[in-house]
């Protein structure tokens, strides 16, 4: 399927991260950035 979090964990990791973007109104490269550095 090609919508299938069950079987794709990375589905739920992709919607966790579009809700922190809607809800904090930065741009995805703002994301993507303040995610690795709190990760590395």
């Amino acid at each position: 399927p090609a919508y299938s979090p069950d079987l794709n964990p990375i589905e739920n990791k992709w919607a966790q991260a579009k809700a922190i973007r809607r809800r904090t109104g930065c741009s995805t490269d703002e994301l993507f950035s303040t995610m690795l550095l709190n990760h590395i």
